[in-house]
């Protein structure tokens, strides 16, 4: 008896020797490609995205009455611009004495708030108010969050460029090229003003003092990332490949319905048929939006966008509420109509063929 009891503690001593061993090659490896270096082309881009002609010549029209009656009551002559007045007279310029800078950082923070609220979903990962969340911190697993967003302290984004931001949400790379856990696959699609009406939105928020930390290596984060270097998004991303300076159209398009659902993939999967999330046991089973019988077929326009207004499914059920419904429902009902029509292309799959 006691000869079997030795070899069972033998047997057992080995198997946590094995194990330790395992451990420190799998944090190894993982630390690894944490700490890769990445060559990322050059994005740069302005913050805020200056007025576009359009917009320049909306605000004329929308002033040029104003501006004309406030010159005739001066009694003094106008500006001298390429418009005249009927009788042949220079007209006055209805921008004069605007401050177009404003107007523009006004109308990019406006956007930014829309993009970060109804469809991003910033908010998920970084907190409601972008100081930072803790979303992982179990000790077998690891520890991870989303940082701090905001001016305060134990901000990641102090003094960011637009290069910066580049690399950080496009490639998922950090300050110093290194590779990062940001779901860049998501956002590496945003077009160059989309990601500075982005930065414009955060710069505007409230500061909040708060330091995050850097993600540790529990055991299984370290075998994930040992075994499958897509636990690191930089890993999966062109990096030379260029950015959109514009989005597409605000129109019921398949092409800015393509461009917004770029978000789902990270839970829906690439080919939005969801399924068991992997590595995350506390994750329900994800909705599979594809045309399939086990997926949206049958489902009308109408009932897709009540399930995002309204969370409920046609036969009265509530959408899961992990599914972040509630920010996606903010949508115009352009853009859920759009994405509607693109959720129309993709084809069908069955669930669970993440």
């Amino acid at each position: 008896m006691k000869r079997i009891l030795k070899v069972v503690g033998v047997l057992l001593l080995l198997l946590l020797i094995a194990g330790l061993g395992a451990y420190a090659w799998a944090k190894s490896q993982s630390s690894a490609r944490y700490d890769k270096s990445w060559e990322v082309h050059d994005a740069s881009f302005p913050i805020p995205f200056p007025l576009s002609e359009a917009e320049l010549e909306d605000l004329r029209r929308e002033r040029a009455p104003a501006a004309l009656a406030v010159a005739t009551d001066a009694g003094g002559a106008p500006p001298v611009t390429p418009a005249t007045t009927d009788g042949g007279a220079a007209a006055p310029d209805p921008l004069t004495g605007l401050d177009l800078d404003a107007i523009a950082l006004e109308r990019a923070v406006k956007r930014g708030e829309h993009i970060v609220h109804a469809w991003a979903g910033c908010f998920g990962c970084h907190g409601d108010d972008f100081g930072g969340k803790v979303l992982v911190d179990v000790p077998i697993v690891g520890y991870w969050g989303g940082p701090n967003l905001t001016t305060g302290k134990g901000s990641v984004v102090e003094g960011y460029t637009p290069q910066e931001w580049d690399r950080a949400v496009r490639h998922g790379l950090r300050r110093d090229g290194r590779s990062s856990s940001m779901p860049s696959e998501e956002f590496r699609n945003l077009s160059d003003r989309e990601l500075s009406d982005i930065v414009a939105y955060l710069r505007s928020v409230p500061p909040v003092d708060r330091d995050i930390g850097r993600p540790r290596f529990g055991p299984v984060f370290a075998i994930m990332g040992a075994t499958d270097p897509r636990m690191f998004p930089a890993y999966g991303i062109d990096h030379q490949k260029a950015h959109p300076e514009s989005p597409p159209a605000q129109q019921v398009s398949v092409e800015l319905g393509a461009h917004m659902t770029q978000v789902c993939v990270g839970c829906h999967g690439a080919n939005l048929s969801g399924g068991k999330m992997e590595g995350d046991p506390n994750m329900p089973i994800v909705a599979n939006i594809t045309p399939h019988e086990t997926g949206l077929k049958g489902w009308k326009e109408e009932d897709f966008i009540r399930s995002m207004r309204e969370g409920k499914r046609p036969d009265g059920s509530d959408v899961n509420p992990a599914m972040p419904w509630q920010a996606y429902g903010k949508m115009t009902d352009t853009e859920l109509k759009a994405v509607w029509a693109y959720l129309q292309t993709v084809p069908p799959a069955e669930k669970g063929v993440h």
